[in-house]
């Protein structure tokens, strides 16, 4: 019975670390808009980018130092980047450039 006990205390401690160490953001996708424009992290964060509307070709996350660009993406379709260094990222949508965005990572 100790061991079981053991067990599931390391267990949940394990649990907790891995939860505790998803450290992600979300930046919404929409027709010339995301949401938010601008977010700060830490790094280490992985920002998700999720499309929220139709699009021929989808829409596709492009860096303006070109450290990043997802592929086009679909209605519903996420695609991720881990930011691993600090520093600020301008970034827009390349179907509609006015749709500018900026993460700055601490």
């Amino acid at each position: 019975m100790r061991s079981v006990a053991m067990f599931l205390c390391l267990s949940s401690i394990v649990l907790y670390s891995l939860i505790a160490s998803a450290d992600d953001a979300l930046v919404q996708v929409g027709h010339n808009k995301l949401d938010p424009a601008e977010i700060t992290v830490t790094v280490g964060t992985t920002v998700v980018f999720h499309n929220l509307d139709e699009m021929p070709g989808g829409h596709t996350i492009v860096a303006s130092d070109g450290s990043f660009e997802s592929p086009g993406l679909a209605k519903d379709q996420k695609w991720s980047h881990t930011f691993t260094e600090p520093g600020v990222y301008a970034y827009e949508i390349k179907e509609h450039p006015s749709a500018k965005g900026k993460i700055v990572v601490e």
